[in-house]
């Protein structure tokens, strides 16, 4: 094993971990934009919140808002019968 081998080995995994700490910096910084836009969507959602609305809430699960607290909501689902559901369950507000 010469000495140029060494030193091209030495180079070419220098070149490798630059190349992973680039690919996992722009993971990250996608990863944290994503999660910034979903925590303001769903900032949204609980900002508007009124009785009367149609909601999916976790699990897929759609109903009509009854009563809207600070903690938690009554919803009324497809059988007539209400839930009580944390407030944060709720994913979305349908149109």
């Amino acid at each position: 094993m010469g000495e140029g081998f060494v030193s091209n080995m030495l180079a070419s995994s220098v070149a490798l971990l630059i190349l992973f700490a680039g690919i996992g910096i722009v993971l990250m910084v996608v990863s944290l934009v994503r999660a910034r836009s979903q925590k303001n969507a769903y900032a949204e959602v609980h900002k508007n919140l009124k009785a009367g609305q149609r909601i999916l809430f976790a699990g897929g699960i759609f109903g009509e808002l009854v009563r809207v607290g600070t903690k938690t909501c009554d919803v009324r689902v497809k059988s007539g019968e209400v839930l009580e559901i944390s407030r944060f369950a709720i994913q979305q507000i349908e149109k």
